[in-house]
């Protein structure tokens, strides 16, 4: 059965073909994917792609065999448990990520939004202020909530928000909604000095950019600059069961409990993907894998592309909409064998696992200047 066949065009409805009935808008790819390894998805049809549409779960590629292996014999013993009851894996994990991260506590989490709404309400719950400021271009779901919204990289426009009334502000270390953009160099540590002198909480956002993408385990972690709550995910699950974390100071969590337990078997996964990053071989192949990515990807600049930018292993790749649009950049490129995501009509977003080859980087980039210059 074909991606036609479970979504069909309205012409294919109106001469009578079969409806289907998954609720939604289907996805941007006219591709319907059956297996997947490492940094490559294979089609039903047995078509191959290089995978750079950057879940945050797959930070480590699809089916990552340690992963595979630690979940496989966790399936064996313990999958889930009510919120009644401990589990023998939950703690093991919780104290390997707080080491790895030099934090007090952790407070596991079933999904990246049901960590980052966890630590909107601990950080609010902390005082009697109950304003929330975010950057623009980041966290719409809080600004229609009334979140006050200002410029990001902007540390004067921040701090001229921070009035008596602001609990909390949330940042991300890069903007991946707005198309991959990174924060000035030491507007995160600004952000943290002015939350602090404040009386406010500080939540950096790391769901997308944590966990390696960025070179690092995490962003702004030196002495005194760590946020008041970090928040991390999905890529804990390596991309087999949703698990994220939030991870702060003990005054903060010490008390605190997720909206829905974790299973061991999440606990599990999570724990071996932190010893993966304890070790520190994933941050430096991430580390290479961005400056070679850097190198490369400006070959596109006046070849098609009107400008580009990267963080990390991470790339946005602006094109003209009057020329063409970034959904049709994408489109086309699938049938060279490389799946990418989009923002908006004008960025074309490139997000490799971290399990990529420079090659196949390289391969990626050609892709992508020969639809360019097409």
């Amino acid at each position: 059965m074909t991606f036609a066949d479970h979504h069909p065009t309205p012409d294919a409805r109106e001469a009578g073909a079969p409806v289907h009935v998954l609720a939604g808008k289907p996805p941007l790819l006219p591709v319907m994917v059956a297996t997947g390894d490492g940094a490559w998805m294979t089609d039903v049809e047995g078509r191959r792609y290089l995978d750079l549409t950057g879940d945050p779960a797959l930070t480590f590629g699809h089916r990552h065999p340690a992963l595979l292996a630690v979940a496989t014999e966790q399936l064996g013993r313990l999958t889930a448990r009510s919120a009644v009851v401990a589990d023998d894996r939950t703690d093991g994990f919780a104290d390997a990520l707080a080491a790895v991260l030099g934090a007090e506590a952790v407070l596991p989490a079933a999904s990246g939004p049901d960590a980052l709404r966890a630590a909107v309400e601990i950080a609010l719950g902390a005082g009697e202020r109950g304003n929330v400021v975010v950057a623009a271009g980041s966290h719409p779901e809080f600004a229609a909530s009334g979140a006050a919204t200002v410029p990001f990289g902007d540390i004067d426009a921040l701090v001229a928000a921070l009035d008596g009334t602001v609990g909390a502000v949330v940042l991300e270390p890069v903007q991946a909604a707005a198309g991959v953009i990174a924060a000035p160099a030491g507007y995160l540590a600004a952000a943290r000095r002015a939350c602090a002198d404040r009386g406010v909480i500080l939540i950096l956002d790391e769901t997308r950019s944590g966990l390696g993408r960025l070179g690092d385990t995490v962003a702004l972690g030196g002495e005194g600059e760590a946020p008041d709550l970090r928040v991390i995910g999905p890529a804990l699950g390596g991309g087999i069961i949703p698990v994220a974390a939030v991870v702060g100071s003990r005054a903060l969590l010490g008390e605190a409990t997720a909206p829905v337990p974790v299973s061991p078997l999440a606990s599990a996964i999570a724990h071996r993907v932190v010893e993966m990053l304890e070790a520190g071989e994933l941050q430096n192949r991430a580390r290479a894998l961005a400056e070679h990515l850097a190198a490369r990807i400006e070959v596109l600049v006046g070849a098609g592309a009107v400008g580009v930018r990267t963080a990390g292993v991470w790339a946005g790749v602006d094109v003209d909409p009057e020329v063409v649009t970034a959904a049709e950049v994408a489109r086309r490129l699938v049938a060279r064998g490389l799946l990418v995501d989009v923002v908006g009509d004008a960025t074309v977003v490139l997000a490799p696992p971290l399990v990529v080859r420079a090659t196949e980087l390289d391969w990626a980039i050609e892709q992508l200047r020969v639809v360019l210059a097409a």
